[in-house]
């Protein structure tokens, strides 16, 4: 079975607005199955026993003579997952023609939310669990349901799979907080005449991943894990923190025994996320080679909830695909998969920059050269406010003292190559030409190593995607450099572009970021007062004409006014209200990157850098 078409970037677009992200469309499977196909979709017509299971998988080269042993599961509870359509069996055709069969299962992992929490990004998390007989665990996972295999395609089956999971699983009953089996308070007893309050009203598909493990229960077996990611707007929920009683199935008639107490909080996305990511592992690393062409990197990109519609497109930093795509063809940066089952996948890129202090070798002093400015060949002037950067090519390795001089040169040499005054600005109907400017003449005579450390943002160039930035500073000395603030050129095919520099010491360069900060303050005080009034005059309109929609609906009973008045009801839930929420914003804290990630997976990523420890030493 070929991979279904893949929409444009528009149409997917579309799509998750209105709440289906293409949940049906297979992402792009890790190595080394790439490219592989479903040659052929098992059922029980072709295993219709146990044992005709275990030879179907013998003659596929598994071996299930330990199957059954310490912690695995014998044959027969294969085939009764299969039985139960909780799993299915498939033959696969490798791009090298070698087959493999796979197990395949399909997991639901739901962010539960009331309509008024999911515009402020508050969502229920389960923080522990407690069985029937009493035992406790800690959980620190969003509500996940396993699905079977004849609710594929999930987005046929969207709203009922949302539901099931919400009232007939994990929430199927809501208690107090408090509620919890110990001395004097046994298990709760199943009740047949209660009535689950929560109520799906919509819910929005996020991502769909897929992961290939070896089975832990089914050992030699390769399990292709299809792990779907929804937004659950329910009402009926509590406004505090409460609990869940989750009852074993209806068997033949006997008493429905307490399976679970779910205990459920509501936190902040960004701290669920922390929780989330605690104990990941890296699924898988894209470098060069990974893609074929930018449309490839897409298509795997596009099973993120990254918003790809918006790349490269309008007056924003955002970056085409395409960009992206280069930068790891050129081995600039890597990306890599983090997460686990129970969690969400993070999408890390990993960057190594090369970060350069420049001092003049004629001038005694403190002082270096800080770009304050960049301006685009478009005329958009963007401020930078860091030391001369370059990213850093990894297949040049080591990292030692001879790449850092030859790599430093080569960024001044780039970034510095024409000079103009501090003045100079481009314009975009008349580009200066490459021709008309005098080479400068700047020589690096030395190049010291400073330090390695390391920073965790979210990338301004690839809107969604966390990057890793291994950052590498050196000191240089330079001739030929200007004494005064000065402009610089850099032109590049087509394109040319146009930086300020400016001499400063370092507690210069402290005003300067102090002086930002305060703009960026005084700009979002601006913008958030100019919402607040437009948000009140669309209120005060929006008031006036439904006033107006209910003394027309008095003397006429045209059905085109209730179309009116729910138009105008929809208004005020899709503009007012969220205008009324971007007013809050500025009293909301920020959270870093670092600080949405655990100190462990943090750490993880911050050893991966590219210079020995010894040469840090030295």
């Amino acid at each position: 079975a070929m991979l279904p078409h893949r929409p444009s970037l528009r149409q997917r677009g579309s799509l998750r607005l209105n709440g289906v992200a293409d949940p049906g469309y297979c992402p792009r499977l890790p190595e080394p199955y790439t490219g592989s196909k479903a040659k052929q979709v098992l059922t029980l017509k072709d295993v219709p026993t146990p044992e005709a299971l275990a030879e179907m998988l013998h003659l596929n080269g598994l071996d299930t003579s330990t199957w059954g042993q310490g912690n695995t599961k014998e044959v027969s509870k294969f085939w009764k997952e299969m039985k139960l359509d909780e799993a299915g069996l498939e033959i696969w055709e490798r791009p090298d023609g070698q087959l493999a069969i796979v197990r395949v299962t399909h997991v639901l992992r739901a962010k539960v939310t009331s309509e008024e929490c999911h515009g402020r990004d508050i969502w229920l998390f389960n923080t522990w669990q407690q069985y029937g007989d009493g035992r406790k665990r800690t959980r620190n996972g969003l509500l996940s349901e396993k699905l079977t295999i004849s609710e594929m395609p999930l987005q046929a089956h969207l709203h009922e799979v949302c539901q099931r999971a919400v009232t007939e699983e994990e929430m199927q009953r809501v208690v107090d907080a408090e509620c919890h089996i110990g001395p004097g308070n046994p298990a709760p007893q199943y009740d047949t005449s209660y009535t689950c309050p929560l109520q799906v009203v919509r819910e929005v598909f996020v991502d769909h991943t897929v992961e290939i493990e070896e089975s832990k229960s089914y050992p030699g077996l390769k399990t292709v894990y299809h792990l779907y990611t929804v937004d659950i707007i329910c009402t009926g929920l509590p406004t505090v923190n409460f609990n869940t009683l989750e009852f074993e199935h209806a068997d033949e008639g006997g008493p429905r025994g307490l399976k679970y107490i779910h205990a459920w909080v509501w936190l902040k996305w960004p701290t669920i996320q922390r929780y989330l990511l605690e104990g990941s592992d890296m699924k898988e690393r894209m470098v060069k080679g990974s893609f074929k062409c930018s449309s490839e990197l897409e298509d795997w990109l596009s099973q993120f909830d990254l918003g790809l519609e918006e790349w490269g497109v309008g007056d924003n930093d955002n970056e085409p695909v395409s960009e992206l795509f280069k930068e790891v063809e050129e081995e600039k940066a890597q990306l890599e998969l983090w997460g686990r089952q129970d969690g969400v996948p993070l999408l890390m890129r990993v960057v190594h920059v090369l970060q350069v202090m420049v001092k003049s070798a004629t001038t005694v002093g403190d002082k270096f050269i800080f770009q304050e400015s960049k301006q685009r060949n478009d005329g958009r002037l963007q401020p930078v406010n860091r030391l001369l950067a370059k990213k850093l090519d990894t297949t040049r390795l080591p990292f030692d003292g001879a790449f850092f001089m030859k790599a430093t040169r080569e960024a001044i040499k780039e970034q510095l190559a024409y000079t103009a005054d501090v003045h100079f600005q481009l314009s975009p109907d008349k580009l200066p030409r490459q021709e008309d400017y005098q080479p400068a003449n700047i020589t690096t005579n030395s190049v010291e190593f400073c330090d390695h450390r390391f920073d965790l943002g979210d990338s301004p160039s690839f809107k969604g995607i966390t990057t890793m930035y291994h950052l590498y500073t050196v000191h240089a000395l330079c001739h030929g450099l200007p004494t005064q603030d000065f402009a610089s050129l850099n032109f590049s095919g087509s394109k040319v572009d146009a930086s300020v520099w400016r001499w400063v010491t370092w507690q210069h360069t402290l005003d300067i970021l102090h002086a930002r900060a305060g703009q960026l303050l005084e700009r979002d005080k601006t913008r958030t007062e100019l919402l607040a009034s437009a948000r009140s005059a669309g209120a005060q309109s929006l008031e006036q004409c439904r006033k107006a929609v209910e003394r027309m609906s008095k003397k006429s009973k045209d059905p085109d006014l209730q179309m009116l008045q729910n138009f105008l009801n929809n208004i005020e839930k899709q503009v007012i209200s969220p205008l009324e929420l971007v007013e809050k914003l500025p009293d909301l804290t920020t959270v870093s990157a670092a600080e949405r990630l655990p100190p462990c997976m943090v750490s993880a990523l911050a050893d991966k850098k590219l210079v020995t420890d010894d040469f840090l030493d030295e």
